[in-house]
């Protein structure tokens, strides 16, 4: 995948099953941890806001992954 912002560097995971809550283990470093749609991204506050529409493609790709759906993937 080729993304426009090359100063971006982004850890994201693609998960299709959880049980229970995540938990904010580092508060210094993040504002809130939580689940969320991608439909919510627009709305969420972003350090890097720029990167929103790279973020969307991501998601997008990652989705379109046969096999991405399967739980244990």
């Amino acid at each position: 995948m080729v993304l426009a912002d090359t100063n971006l560097d982004m850890h994201a995971f693609l998960v299709t099953h959880w049980t229970g809550t995540p938990t904010n283990a580092a508060p210094h470093e993040h504002d809130d941890l939580r689940w969320f749609s991608a439909s919510e991204l627009p709305q969420l506050k972003l350090a890097h806001p720029e990167s929103l529409p790279n973020i969307l493609i991501a998601i997008q790709t990652a989705a379109e992954v046969p096999g991405a759906s399967q739980p244990g993937r």
